[in-house]
């Protein structure tokens, strides 16, 4: 049971008002794996040597394809 407060009229929550935090989710694991892609890359093409410039085309087309299957195939939905 909540209880207004003060002159705002907003409710203060008590402890059993929250829910539990579900963990991310795939839209944020997706927007995780953007930048996870440009460091690997950059780091496997110093150890293994192929240019750099050819490493980041290969990243950039991993994000582009993450972020298109996230938008447009799988997009995002209101919950709760």
């Amino acid at each position: 049971m909540s209880t207004r407060s003060g002159k705002t009229g907003r409710q203060r929550e008590q402890p059993g008002d929250r829910v539990a935090n579900p963990g991310p989710t795939r839209d944020d694991l997706v927007l995780a794996l953007v930048p996870v892609a440009f460091l690997t890359t950059v780091l496997l093409a110093e150890l293994v040597g192929v240019p750099l410039r050819t490493a980041l085309i290969g990243a950039s087309l991993v994000g582009t394809v993450a972020i298109a299957d996230t938008l447009f195939l799988n997009p995002p939905t209101r919950r709760g």
